[in-house]
């Protein structure tokens, strides 16, 4: 008997095979490394503590989900652990509800991606590749490759926008299921949770890389964001952004799904038919307009976008 075909749709960079073999080569050859330049421009957590309290929150429930195994399904008996962050549903506690990005693991990441970034654009041919055989974003890169703390910089705010584009995305799937649940139709528990996962990563990858070059550095969104995350940044200034998009969508997707550290970002076409409506305005409602449709008792998620130590 033939098995039957799952179609998919993937996100993926454009990249050469050989190009993307060399990389993932490279950050595996570099597994680990701290550039100690690019750690003196950023604050460890326990200083981020003592300076600056009143921007972290750290709910009891964090040490408990921490310890537990990831749920088939999300739903609102539990909040969801992300690699770099907590989304506590409105659905599970609608006085606590909202994105946490944990600091810890935040700066972890932050640090091994951007040393081994800088180590690469050192090499001629990845700058070349990464800059998609493009002189102008080539010489984007070499700029930054001048400035430590433009690098750094540039490359923070682009990255703090790509996991808060998977969080939005968990937050669309929530407000779905109140939808469904308003018409009663369903209820906040869609799919499973490495389907959702999936799904929001592929989300993220996608918002990010289709930013048109400058945006960014001229968004509200990403202020308000990087004003969250000021702290934690010694040299941080809007004027040394430089948007390199194009080339840090290849960087994540090499570090996170090359290396198995989150869920690859495909989708069954089968989910994405099933959603992809809904799923658009959604999406364009909190993450383009930054409108909520949620329960009339809680505040937008905008303004629930927290740190904590946990």
């Amino acid at each position: 008997m033939l098995a039957k075909l799952v179609s998919h749709i993937e996100y993926r960079p454009e990249i050469s095979e050989r190009i993307f073999g060399d990389l993932v080569d490279f950050f595996k050859e570099h597994a680990g490394f701290r550039n100690e330049d690019i750690s003196k421009l950023i604050r460890n957590s326990e200083s981020l503590a003592r300076r600056y309290s009143h921007f972290i929150i750290n709910l009891d429930i964090f040490q408990d989900f921490k310890r537990r195994k990831i749920p088939k399904k999300y739903s609102g008996k539990v909040i969801i652990v992300d690699r770099l962050a907590f989304y506590v549903p409105y659905h599970y506690d609608p006085e606590n509800y909202g994105i946490y990005f944990r600091v810890s693991e935040v700066l972890k990441d932050f640090i091994e991606i951007a040393s081994i970034f800088y180590e690469i654009v050192q090499v001629p041919r990845f700058i070349r590749a990464l800059g998609d055989e493009s002189e102008a974003l080539a010489l984007r890169l070499l700029r930054l490759r001048r400035n430590i703390i433009s690098f750094v910089n540039s490359l923070f705010v682009e990255f703090i926008v790509f996991f808060y584009a998977h969080l939005i995305a968990h937050h669309v799937f929530e407000d779905i299921g109140y939808i469904l649940e308003q018409m009663r139709k369903g209820r906040y528990s869609l799919l499973k949770s490495k389907e959702e996962e999936a799904f929001c990563y592929y989300t993220a990858f996608n918002a990010l890389s289709r930013y048109m070059l400058g945006v960014l550095q001229r968004s509200k969104k990403a202020e308000r964001l990087i004003n969250i995350f000021f702290p934690i940044l010694q040299n941080f200034s809007w004027d040394s952004i430089i948007s390199i998009n194009f080339a840090t969508t290849k960087i994540l997707y090499i570090y996170y799904v090359a290396n198995n550290r989150i869920e690859p970002p495909i989708v069954k076409e089968s989910l994405y038919e099933r959603f992809n409506i809904l799923f658009n305005v959604l999406w364009k409602f909190h993450y383009t307009y930054e409108e909520d449709i949620g329960p009339p008792n809680v505040r937008p998620i905008i303004q629930r976008i927290f740190l904590t130590l946990i």
